[in-house]
């Protein structure tokens, strides 16, 4: 067994050899910082120089203008938006079909909002119903089928014990008409 592994890790636990051990340390630290310093700041260039030639690029292109939309499609959106007496056809069919396909429905509740830009009007309609799943099913397709202007939004279900037929079924729906 060699003596010299002993006397070397003895020497360095010794206050002794602190001075040494920390300007080691400190030398070596310097060698390292001026070696990657070098490294950073051509990295740092390069990023600068990718980042010019993009801002370059940028200042080129320009924003494209949205393209007026096509004269048929706001035709057929125009088309399907509803009239007043759809509106009260609609407000009838809910509680009728409804009941008629065995559903309790409970509280309708009618929002209307103004899209003056849009040149149309909004009414949110939130409709909750208690029934089989084939009935809500068949209700909401007749009523979409009914009225084209009426749109789906929304449609939230639960059921409170599986083995029951019924299902809560909260409809969100739109319906949009001429203002």
């Amino acid at each position: 067994m060699k003596a010299w592994p002993l006397k070397l890790e003895l020497w360095l636990a010794s206050p002794a050899s602190l001075p040494l051990v920390l300007a080691v340390l400190g030398v070596l630290a310097a060698a390292l910082w001026g070696a990657l310093l070098p490294m950073a700041e051509q990295r740092s260039a390069q990023e600068i120089s990718q980042l010019e030639g993009l801002r370059r690029t940028a200042a080129i292109i320009r924003p494209v203008e949205p393209l007026p939309p096509r004269a048929d499609t706001l035709t057929a959106f125009e088309e399907r938006l509803a009239s007043d007496e759809d509106l009260s056809r609609l407000m009838q069919q809910i509680w009728n079909q409804g009941a008629a396909a065995g559903l309790q429905m409970n509280k309708v509740d009618y929002h209307s909002e103004v899209d003056a830009s849009g040149h149309f009007n909004r009414l949110l309609i939130t409709l909750p119903m208690t029934g089989p799943y084939p009935a809500v099913r068949k209700f909401t397709f007749s009523l979409m089928a009914a009225f084209p202007g009426l749109s789906l939004d929304k449609l939230d279900m639960k059921r409170e014990q599986i083995a029951s037929g019924d299902i809560e079924t909260t409809s969100h729906l739109t319906l949009y008409t001429r203002p």
